[in-house]
């Protein structure tokens, strides 16, 4: 019985074998990368959108305890949790600082939120008023009814989306029936944008 020489028996990968396997493990790790970078996006808007809830929780529970909105002084405009007001200390009953009115004199906690993460996700307690930011680091924005007609301006109705602005090829409502509404610019940082988290829609 003839053997075959070693030589033979054993053949390497053509270097178009081994570029074709290249290629598909590329292709499945921008697939993998893609869904974890989706899974991440989606954690943190949820993440936020808790946020939301608290918050908005915080202010519903502090009118209801006072009777009147956690801020010294009310106008019909945009309120951004980034320190310009005394809104997140009224909420989670922190004394101002520097002799401030404190409009929680009983100290109750009507919200609660960690400490922020290199100022993202919670609260910035680096000065007072205190910062909440969402989890890209930028603060909250939130709408109240100061007028008690309960109806807030409908930030949808300036969205840049047309999806929002023009839902179904109509414009969206000039108001919300609602007390207070709050969003985050998501993702982008930026206000109005499809990518925007708000708590009057659905997740």
């Amino acid at each position: 019985m003839k053997m075959r020489p070693a030589s033979a028996a054993v053949r390497g990968f053509t270097l178009i074998e081994i570029l074709v396997v290249i290629v598909i493990i590329a292709v499945l790790a921008s697939l993998i990368a893609s869904q974890v970078i989706r899974m991440i996006d989606d954690g943190n808007r949820l993440k936020t959108r808790e946020m939301m809830t608290s918050l908005k929780t915080g202010i519903t529970g502090f009118v209801a305890d006072y009777g009147r909105l956690p801020l010294d002084e009310v106008k019909e405009e945009e309120y951004l949790t980034d320190g310009s007001s005394s809104l997140v200390d009224a909420v989670t009953g922190i004394v101002p600082e520097g002799g401030g009115v404190n409009l929680n004199p009983r100290g109750t906690k009507f919200a609660e939120f960690s400490p922020a993460q290199n100022g993202r996700h919670g609260l910035v307690a680096d000065s007072r008023p205190l910062k909440l930011h969402d989890m890209w680091g930028n603060p909250f924005r939130v709408l109240l009814d100061a007028n008690g007609d309960h109806q807030i301006k409908n930030p949808d109705a300036l969205n840049a989306d047309s999806r929002l602005s023009q839902p179904g090829g109509k414009p969206a409502p000039e108001h919300l029936v609602l007390d207070v509404a709050i969003y985050s610019c998501g993702k982008d940082g930026l206000p109005l944008t499809g990518d925007d988290i708000a708590s009057w829609r659905d997740p």
